[in-house]
């Protein structure tokens, strides 16, 4: 890797964690494409790596907003989804999973900005829950099922609550990925120079709250939620 694309990488995640500073969700499905075009050794094991950094440093900041009973129950559905999602990997291709969920992503932006409801029930919050640990096992978008389930909270308490559903999923994906062997030396080189666009995701990401918090914050999360399910349309059929 040169230094031109590894400072051009660590711009785009700066990006993408600030994306995600700001809305609590983004900072993969964002960086994780243009980082694979830059240089395939970005991916997916350094981002993986620094995940729970960012989470951890974006839930601690707004740690008090966190809606623990919401947080239960979803974690409770990421388990199955998951597991599920692994052996899916085995039966069907991942393009068809692409398509599946792309649609379906659509679908539930649509529902959601026309007005339909649905009650954050335990049974609601665990479905959305295990479809995001499905999709992020699968095709690597996990956050906007999650995001849009929960997308009626404040801004704060949104935020919270993805950080440390996101900072505890991906230490369980670490953990596994790791007994399996699938990290080397390289990888937490990478890792190690993506802590700083890490930081500085954190720092902008700061001011950038309250203004999206008046308002804006339910329409950002459908319009890259959006943004995620045109991505996997595209990378499934072409």
């Amino acid at each position: 890797m040169s230094g031109l694309q590894l400072a051009a990488g660590l711009v785009v995640y700066a990006i993408g964690c600030t994306l995600q500073g700001v809305l609590g969700f983004g900072a993969g499905l964002f960086a994780v494409p243009i980082l694979a075009l830059i240089h395939p050794d970005f991916v997916p094991g350094p981002v993986l790596v620094v995940n729970p950094l960012l989470s951890g440093l974006l839930g601690m900041r707004e740690h008090g907003a966190v809606n623990r009973h919401h947080l239960r129950w979803a974690l409770v559905g990421r388990v199955p989804g998951v597991l599920l999602g692994a052996v899916a990997l085995t039966l069907v291709a991942d393009e068809r999973l692409g398509v599946m969920f792309g649609v379906l992503l659509l679908v539930s932006v649509a529902l959601k900005a026309s007005g339909v409801q649905t009650r954050l029930t335990p049974r609601n919050l665990m479905a959305a829950g295990g479809l995001s640990g499905f999709m992020g096992t699968t095709v690597a978008v996990g956050g906007p099922p999650i995001a849009l389930a929960l997308h009626g909270m404040p801004g704060p308490e949104l935020r919270a609550t993805l950080s440390t559903y996101f900072l505890v999923g991906t230490t369980i994906s670490l953990v596994v990925l790791g007994l399996a062997g699938q990290f080397g030396t390289s990888d937490l080189v990478i890792a190690a120079w993506l802590v700083l666009p890490v930081a500085v995701g954190v720092v902008l990401s700061g001011p950038l709250r309250a203004p999206l918090d008046r308002g804006w914050l339910a329409p950002a999360v459908y319009v890259l939620s959006s943004a995620a399910a045109v991505i996997l349309l595209v990378r499934s059929l072409v």
